[in-house]
C-alpha cells in the first residue's frame, strides 16, 4: 500500500523525540490512556509503516481516526513537530482501510459534495423538524449532524454586501461556514455587526459553500480539493483586504489547510497563498481594531469563563477574544481548567465517536460549572451546539453563548 502523503512528511515525523508531553493534552488520551491515541503513538506508527516494520491495517486506520484534530499536541510540543501536516495526511492514506471508511465517504459525498441537493434536503428538514433561531439553547448536536433552525440555509437571507458604519476602513469578505449557514445564524450576524461597527464594508458571497475542512479531516482529499478550489475562486473574485469566518475552523482552514492540501499543485497553490495571507481569525480581527481605538463597548456586570476553539489557539495562531473581554467594564473572567482542551465536538468526531465526545463534553462541562461563572463562551458555533448537549447540563448551569454574539450586544 502507498503510503505517499506520510512519505512526503517524513521531515516532519523526524523531529519528534519521544519525549511524551502530548499525553497531558490529548483529549482521547485522557479518557482511556491509549498510546496509539497521542501524538507520539501516532509517529511511532507512521515512522514503522515507511520502514516496512509494520503494515497498515484497520486497526491503526481506526486509531487515527479515533482523533478530534485539535492539535493541542502541536502546541506542547518542545520538538516544533507540526502535527497539522500529519494527521489529515495519515487518514488521506489509510483512508480505504478505516472501518467506517463507506459510510463516511459516502455521508461526505451526498452532503458537502453535492450543494445542489443537500440544499433542497436541509430547506424541507428545516420546515419540518428545525429549531427557532430566536431561542439557540434549542440547538442540540443530533443523531445525524448539525441541527438546523428553521429558515436554513442562512446564505438565502444574507446580502452579499453590508456597508461598514461611519469611516469605511476598507472590505473583509466573510465565510459563514456549515455551522452557521445551518445552525448557528446568530454568529453570522454577530460578526457582521462588530465589523460594520468597526467600518469595515462586510462582503458575503452569495456563491460561498463549504470550505472542505470535513473533507480533508476525514481523509477526503479529492473532495476537499473541488471544494477548496470553489472556495479560492469565490474569494478571489471579490476585492477584499482580509477574509475571516465567525467560525475558526474555516478561518484556520482557508489559513493552513489549503497550503498542506496543494502543496504539490503549483496550478492552485498561488492562488491558495493569497488567500492564506489575507486570512484572519475573527478575535484577531477584532483585536486589531480595539487596539486602534476603534472599538468600545457599554459596561456589564457578569462573571464568565471562557472556552477557546482548538483552531484558534493551537492551529491558528491564538486569538483576541479575552482581551475584547476584558475591555468591557465590569466583566470579569473567571478561567476554568483546561480552557484550552477540546470541548469534544471536533466536527464528525461528535457524530462518529458519541461516546467519547459526550465524556469529553461533559468533563468540559463540570470544569466551567466549577468556576461559577454565570456564561460560558465559546469562539467556535461547534462548540456552542456541544456543549449545550452535554451530560450535566441543568437549570442551574451556565448558560452557553457564542463570545461574538455578547461583545456584538455590548458594542458602541
Amino acid at each position: 500500500m502507498l503510503l505517499t502523503e506520510i512519505e512526503a512528511r517524513a521531515d516532519e515525523l523526524a523531529k519528534c523525540v519521544n519525549c511524551g508531553l502530548c499525553q497531558a493534552v490529548c483529549p482521547t488520551y485522557i479518557l482511556d490512556g491509549h498510546e496509539g491515541k497521542t501524538a507520539r503513538g501516532k509517529i511511532e506508527m507512521m515512522r514503522k509503516m515507511l520502514a516496512g516494520e509494520l503494515k497498515p491495517s484497520t486497526r491503526i486506520a481506526d486509531l487515527a481516526d479515533d482523533c478530534l484534530t485539535c492539535y493541542a499536541c502541536q502546541t506542547v510540543c518542545p520538538a516544533g513537530v507540526k502535527t497539522e501536516r500529519l494527521w489529515t495526511a495519515l487518514r488521506q492514506d489509510l483512508a480505504p482501510l478505516a472501518s467506517d471508511a463507506g459510510r463516511k465517504g459516502r455521508a461526505l459525498r451526498w452532503s458537502i459534495g453535492s450543494p445542489k441537493l443537500m440544499r433542497l434536503a436541509v430547506k424541507r428538514y428545516a420546515k419540518l423538524d428545525g429549531f427557532d433561531r430566536h431561542n439557540p439553547a434549542m440547538a442540540r448536536l443530533g443523531r445525524f449532524g448539525l441541527p438546523l433552525f428553521k429558515e436554513a440555509p442562512y446564505i438565502d437571507s444574507l446580502q452579499e454586501i453590508y456597508p461598514g458604519i461611519g469611516s469605511e476602513k476598507g472590505r473583509v469578505g466573510l465565510l459563514i461556514g456549515c455551522s452557521g449557514n445551518y445552525s448557528t445564524p446568530w454568529a453570522v450576524d454577530a460578526a457582521i455587526s462588530l465589523l460594520r461597527t468597526i467600518g469595515w464594508t462586510v462582503v458575503v458571497p452569495s456563491t460561498q459553500g463549504c470550505c472542505g475542512a470535513p473533507a480533508i479531516n476525514n481523509g477526503q482529499w479529492k473532495l476537499a480539493g473541488k471544494l477548496a478550489r470553489q472556495t479560492i475562486e469565490t474569494f478571489l473574485a471579490h476585492d477584499v483586504q482580509y477574509i475571516t469566518s465567525p467560525d475558526a475552523t474555516c478561518s484556520s482552514c482557508l489559513a493552513h489547510d489549503y497550503l498542506n492540501l496543494f502543496a504539490a499543485n503549483d496550478d492552485v497553490l498561488l492562488g491558495a497563498k493569497e488567500i492564506a495571507s489575507k486570512t484572519v481569525e475573527l478575535g484577531n480581527l477584532l483585536g486589531m481594531a480595539l487596539d486602534e481605538g476603534l472599538l468600545k463597548f457599554h459596561p456589564l456586570k457578569v462573571a464568565v469563563t471562557v472556552h477557546d476553539s482548538c483552531h484558534s489557539i493551537h492551529s491558528g495562531g491564538g486569538n483576541r477574544w479575552r482581551d475584547l473581554l476584558n475591555a468591557i467594564p465590569g466583566l470579569e473572567i473567571r478561567e476554568m481548567r483546561e480552557s484550552s482542551v477540546c470541548c469534544g465536538f471536533g466536527g464528525s468526531y461528535a457524530l462518529l465517536h458519541r461516546e467519547s465526545s459526550d465524556r469529553i463534553a461533559a468533563r468540559k462541562r463540570q470544569n466551567a460549572g466549577d468556576t461559577g461563572a454565570e456564561i460560558v463562551l465559546v469562539s467556535s458555533p461547534g462548540c456552542q451546539i456541544r456543549l449545550q448537549t452535554a451530560d450535566g447540563v441543568s437549570e442551574n448551569s451556565p448558560s452557553i453563548r457564542y463570545v461574538a454574539e455578547l461583545l456584538a450586544g455590548m458594542a458602541i
